[in-house]
């Protein structure tokens, strides 16, 4: 279904918006896209979008009519449209398994309600101009389920362009938040405690691949305590359900509504007192005369203070134990031997008073370093805005790399990059041939002086040393000489490419080609062997005729008939000096040739260019391919 997903276009998007279709609650956010700044101008900021009224955050519940209206929030359990026949829901969102399922369709025209109140809450919305991004729970893996929730997405209508985890999109907006950034450098966690799940990511920016894993211990856990626990308990309430038991959801959700009383109170010391009106939950206007009395009940929810409520929590559910257990579990199985420096709380379950002094102890930090956003319901959304926004400028960022990648492996720039390699080469082996001449002259300078040795036996140890060097040393110096070619390419390359890359996402460049290249497979040995077999043969003919050029006037006869005058008067050692100096004093002119000569054969030979050729666009293709891959967005 990827090919019904929106792709960013730079032309016509120019808004992302992020929705947290939450288990528990609703949020959206929405980014502009500033496809004419560069990313060090870019404000990326997040605009949450205010779902009802002023409220940016929406319960979860929808209600549809038998007519076919459909209403959401508070408003699916009005006591005015709730009727016989009327689907209403609190808490459905679940793993899809059918599209065709209930609990499926009603979700989708769940989003499609949320996305319609997006674009007439913000104006600058607009058909065709910006793109939606949506989470998962993060314990939804498997790719059939991430395929259904797609499909779902895009049959309520929403122009989606991706999906991420939950846990990952709470991380990407606390990494952006100066008092986390610090920590998550070192090691840090998310922790983001919403509706249905507890979901943990761990994030160390030296190995930035998060480690992520969730639990069922989520808060609806709470309300569905208070339900079974002290509502079920009441023979009213409960004989009201066994006889109206399309009401469950309505009663669910005002437990729900009473718990998040209770743990919103800024002093807990404070006593609880909390009512269940029947009456306010359903209209008696619509039951029977005879039920209208009999069921105008009030339940009390009464504690000394929130404490007391946790302990009692505590006793019917076990709900502290699990949450501590799902640290645990994580610590000792998920992330065994990490150092975290820092947790960051998501989700508004996270206001609960006792889960802060549980984390700092179990994770053992300080309070100091437990650190949550105000509004923690928002996180997940606006995480979803900014890692939507992040993969829409790295979707054209990755286009504008793919055209460079053209660019850089077109033939005409092969063809420069090969002039290059075999000046390179050929300058390196004149280099290193001259080296192996004057090495024998250096030993036969010294070497035996009590013997009379003549230009023969030097020319025979330079023979003998050259057959040497192009038999068992040259494939070795064209190896460096590829290795550097190689290297100085992947610098040049780099440069290149992080023109593009600091435009768009600052931090992304690549730093250390040497380290980024490691893992491409080019057997640079494999490489110089091939270019031995075509150049061995000719190199020691081609080294010794550049050399024979004026070492013929050393070792010919008429030479050694003049010069015999000359030292037969000196000793062993002035000769020698001497004949090495009619050699030496033509280095610069004998290596320049010996380097034109080799440039003339290896250009000649077309084998040797087609392979380097075609092993150095490999090279390219493969190191521009990484660095493209290197910022990809972890959008599914």
């Amino acid at each position: 279904m990827d090919y019904l997903l929106v792709k960013p276009d730079k032309d016509r998007h120019r808004y992302v918006v992020g929705i947290d279709f939450g288990h528990g609650e609703t949020s959206a956010a929405w980014c502009e896209l500033e496809w004419d700044k560069s990313a060090g101008k870019r404000e990326s900021i997040p605009h949450d979008v205010e779902l009802i009224g002023n409220l940016k955050v929406i319960p979860s519940a929808i209600n549809i009519t038998p007519d076919g209206r459909c209403y959401i929030g508070e408003d699916a359990f009005h006591s005015d449209f709730m009727m016989d026949g009327a689907k209403m829901r609190v808490g459905f969102k679940q793993c899809p398994k059918e599209i065709e399922g209930e609990s499926e369709q009603l979700m989708i025209e769940y989003m499609r309600s949320i996305y319609a109140r997006i674009i007439e809450k913000v104006d600058k919305l607009q058909k065709g101009n910006h793109i939606v991004y949506i989470a998962r729970p993060s314990g939804w893996t498997d790719d059939e389920t991430k395929d259904l929730y797609r499909r779902m997405a895009l049959e309520a209508g929403i122009p989606l362009g991706g999906l991420t985890s939950e846990s990952r999109a709470a991380i990407f907006y606390a990494i952006n938040r100066d008092e986390f950034k610090k920590n998550v450098s070192q090691g840090g966690i998310v922790f983001d405690l919403g509706s249905s799940t507890l979901d943990f990511t761990y994030l160390n920016f030296d190995d930035p691949d998060p480690i992520d894993h969730g639990y069922p211990c989520g808060a609806s856990i709470i309300e569905q305590a208070i339900f079974e626990q002290l509502l079920l308990k009441d023979n009213v309430f409960s004989d009201f359900l066994k006889k109206y038991p399309m009401y469950k959801d309505a009663f669910l959700f005002e437990c729900r509504k009473k718990k998040e009383a209770i743990y919103n109170t800024s002093d807990t010391n404070l006593r609880v007192r909390e009512r269940i009106e029947l009456a306010h939950i359903v209209s008696l206007d619509f039951l029977p005369e005879e039920d209208i009395d009999k069921y105008d009940v009030v339940l009390k929810l009464e504690f000394s203070n929130v404490n007391e409520f946790n302990e009692w929590l505590e006793q019917v559910c076990h709900y502290k134990t699990d949450i501590e257990n799902a640290i645990r579990n994580y610590l000792n199985q998920w992330i065994r031997d990490k150092k975290v420096y820092g947790v960051y709380l998501a989700g508004g379950a996270t206001r609960m008073n006792f889960l802060k002094p549980i984390i700092a102890e179990m994770f053992q930090l300080s309070d100091e370093q437990v650190k949550g956003d105000s509004e923690p319901s928002l996180t997940v959304s606006r995480g979803i805005a900014l890692i939507g926004t992040a993969d829409a400028v790295t979707t054209v960022l990755r286009e504008d790399l793919e055209r460079k990648k053209m660019q850089l492996v077109e033939s005409q720039r092969l063809c420069m990059r090969m002039d290059k390699l075999v000046q390179d080469m050929a300058e390196c082996i004149s280099e290193t041939s001259w080296n192996v001449v004057h090495e024998a002259c250096s030993d036969f300078k010294r070497k035996d002086l009590d013997k009379n040795l003549g230009v023969k036996d030097l020319e025979a140890d330079i023979r003998m040393r050259l057959e040497k060097f192009t038999e068992s040393e040259l494939s070795s110096v064209i190896s460096g000489v590829f290795n550097q070619f190689f290297q100085y390419e992947s610098e040049d390359v780099r440069m290149e490419l992080n023109d593009i890359i600091r435009y768009y996402a600052p931090g992304q460049e690549i730093k250390n080609v040497r380290n980024e290249v490691s893992d491409i497979s080019l057997d640079i040995q494999s490489i110089s062997d091939i270019c031995m077999k075509h150049t061995s043969g000719i190199v020691s003919k081609l080294l010794w005729a550049a050399l024979g050029i004026f070492l013929f006037g050393v070792f010919s006869l008429i030479y050694q008939a003049i010069k015999f005058l000359i030292y037969k008067f000196k000793s062993e050692e002035s000769r020698r000096k001497d004949i090495c100096q009619e050699l030496e004093k033509n280095e610069s002119k004998i290596k320049n040739d010996i380097k034109s000569e080799l440039v003339k054969k290896f250009m000649e030979d077309a084998s040797f260019s087609n392979i380097v050729s075609k092993e150095l666009k490999y090279y390219l293709e493969k190191l521009i391919q990484y660095n493209i891959d290197r910022v990809r967005i972890p959008i599914e």
